[in-house]
């Protein structure tokens, strides 16, 4: 009994992540940026999610019916890791999935840029200070206790692998945060900025 409900559980797990991305050009934004005041991420925390990611973009891969060549490794950007880590923090106090922020006063984005509504991962990515870009996209996950966990679940889903393997991106930033009631939740943001 007790392995079937860890089945069950694991299977909604793996389901419950999901992508998004957003893939134009830009114009110059007029968004004053508010960045959230995120904690510093320590160098080798870094280093491993960053080479976690490389790992994945170094060979070939096929994601869904797509087959994605080895891209280029990635650059860390602080931007796009406040914006995973606001994003992260806001799932774990409101105990929520959800690529919409939770509109609450941990959803840092709606509220610092008077927004009215949840925050997107496009409001939370351009207020942390990442504008001038020509595409851009979120991973996100939960349940997962270590990078390697969520990075096998990622490359294991269709879009999110897409996500990782997209040539276009030249930039990451994630982040991990666990809830008071021990559940981790994950943010990966993409990025590629204009010339």
């Amino acid at each position: 009994m007790v392995l079937r409900i860890a089945l069950i559980l694991f299977v909604l797990f793996m389901v419950s992540a999901c992508g998004d991305s957003k893939r134009v050009a830009y114009p110059v934004k007029s968004v004053a940026s508010v960045p959230h005041v995120s904690p510093r991420l320590d160098t080798r925390t870094q280093v491993n999610y960053l080479a976690a990611v490389n790992r994945m973009r170094a060979k070939t891969r096929k994601c869904g019916n797509t087959v994605y060549k080895a891209a280029k490794p990635l650059r860390w950007n602080t931007a796009l890791y406040k914006a995973s880590y606001e994003h992260s923090n806001d799932m774990a106090v409101c105990s929520y999935f959800s690529h919409k922020g939770s509109g609450k006063q941990s959803d840092w984005t709606a509220q610092k840029q008077k927004l009215g509504q949840c925050s997107s991962f496009v409001n939370r990515i351009e207020n942390n200070g990442y504008i001038r870009h020509r595409g851009i996209s979120e991973n996100i996950a939960y349940g997962a206790n270590s990078i390697e966990t969520v990075m096998q679940q990622w490359i294991g889903s269709k879009d999110h692998c897409k996500n990782i393997m997209n040539p276009l991106y030249t930039e990451v930033g994630m982040a991990e945060v666990v809830s008071e009631n021990g559940i981790h939740y994950w943010t990966q943001n993409f990025g590629a900025k204009l010339p």
